[in-house]
């Protein structure tokens, strides 16, 4: 009997925990955002989390769209590696530094390559569109040189992340980690590990 409910409760913790899906978009494996992205897997993996990395610092992927959405490009492994990835994961971590409002380039090229039409969304007719990813969530972990409530700000880079990519491929975001004023007077190693202690306390709790 003690067997056996050591293997049912077994099993409900392992239908409990979540994918968990880390997208570390800093072309720099020596960044802060590193750091972050590394020490959030390892947060979700104490949890009984499965967790997946990309890290876009070690990948080799071109994030150029060359053709835009009109034709693929010559090689779409890596896009389609990534997709299959996004698709397993029940929540998204993407973690990055916040340069000129918004995201690397690198990482935008990711969203341009990844988040394609027919897999992250669709349109329905010109006015209206369909996320296609729906019932995953997403939370944003970032650093900036200004001030982190700027970033914050409507129509700055949290609100378009939010709506313009999460919402509208159908992903609920549940928010932003934002450690502001990086590199200034106030900016010391202390402040910088107990902002990343804070982001583990983000990860999310078996479903």
């Amino acid at each position: 009997m003690e067997n056996r409910a050591k293997t049912k409760r077994s099993t409900t913790e392992e239908e409990n925990d979540m994918n968990i899906l880390v997208i570390q978009g800093s072309p720099y494996g020596g960044s802060f955002s590193h750091t972050n992205a590394q020490a959030y897997a390892q947060a979700a993996r104490r949890k009984g989390h499965t967790v997946e990395m990309i890290d876009l610092s070690q990948e080799d992927f071109d994030p150029v769209l060359r053709y835009g959405y009109v034709k693929h490009m010559e090689d779409e492994s890596a896009p389609k590696r990534y997709q299959n990835m996004v698709a397993r994961a029940d929540h998204l971590v993407f973690v990055f530094p916040i340069w000129w409002a918004g995201e690397p380039a690198i990482l935008k090229g990711w969203l341009d390559r990844v988040l394609t039409p027919q897999f992250a969304y669709r349109y329905e007719s010109s006015l209206k569109s369909e996320g296609l990813l729906r019932g995953k969530t997403a939370q944003i972990i970032s650093s900036s040189h200004g001030p982190a409530f700027v970033s914050k700000m409507y129509g700055s880079t949290v609100t378009r992340w939010k709506y313009s990519i999460l919402k509208f491929c159908g992903i609920k975001f549940t928010g932003a980690s934002i450690l502001g004023c990086i590199d200034s007077k106030i900016d010391t190693p202390e402040r910088r590990d107990a902002f990343t202690r804070r982001i583990c306390e983000t990860v999310p709790s078996a479903k």
